[in-house]
């Protein structure tokens, strides 16, 4: 039985509390100004750091515009699906696996997720994906950013940028912490949703890639059987 009805819609029998991740967010964090010289028509802030479940509301409004939640599915609840949805509308789902290969569901269409965003095997940079005639691949940029450009080769624009949630200290020496945000250009927000989903994919990859690297420093075999402990500790971050 599917947790969606026909639509794509959550149903209303479905409880926040005992299905989906609750996000956690950052009541001290602040809205980052606007870079003038990026020109961003739009932007998107995060109410976290981009963690398995978050919010994203539009810059100048006060409800929430994107949710990313983290439905378990399956026996007692082993498996996750990552659920991206504005409102009650379902805009995509990525069926979480260990070892195969995760499933999105965009556009009605069902597919491995590393047909729809490609990265190397043992990177998360670049991660490309197309639209139409266009491909697009996020890169990454200075201060733990990411880029979103536009073309290939030297024809290459920068649309959009993910600003990670970040602390300043302001010149009258108080601490800010930053608020996470995704800051679009018109050609970027024509695509708005597949930035949105493309960028919380390759964020959430890269938190993957990172504590499967500190995890890998802390297994330690008795019997020697590193190889078999290393390819558990990576199987989830190899590609998508």
């Amino acid at each position: 039985m599917s947790l969606f009805d026909t639509n794509n819609n959550i149903p209303s029998d479905i409880t926040m509390d005992s299905q989906i991740t609750l996000v956690d967010s950052d009541p001290d964090s602040e809205l980052a100004p606007p870079d003038p010289a990026f020109g961003a028509t739009t932007i998107l802030d995060f109410d976290n750091n981009v963690r398995r479940s978050t919010n994203a509301t539009l810059r100048g409004q006060s409800h929430i515009r994107y949710s990313v939640g983290t439905v378990r599915t399956g026996l007692a609840g082993m498996s996750r699906k990552t659920v991206f949805s504005q409102g009650e509308r379902i805009l995509a789902t990525v069926q979480r696996r260990n070892i195969i290969p995760d499933v999105l569901t965009l556009d009605g269409l069902t597919m491995r997720l590393g047909c729809w965003l490609k990265t190397p095997i043992f990177s998360s940079f670049p991660a490309s994906f197309r639209e139409g005639r266009e491909t697009y691949r996020w890169k990454k940029g200075r201060d733990g950013r990411i880029d979103l450009h536009k073309g290939s080769g030297a024809n290459t624009s920068t649309i959009a940028r993910f600003y990670p949630s970040d602390f300043v200290v302001t010149r009258d020496r108080r601490r800010i912490k930053y608020r996470a945000h995704l800051d679009l250009r018109a050609e970027a927000d024509l695509i708005r949703e597949k930035v949105f989903i493309s960028c919380v994919l390759i964020v959430q990859k890269t938190k993957r890639r990172a504590k499967a690297k500190e995890q890998e420093l802390d297994l330690v075999s008795p019997n020697g059987d590193l190889g078999l402990i290393v390819f558990y500790a990576i199987a989830p971050v190899l590609g998508f």
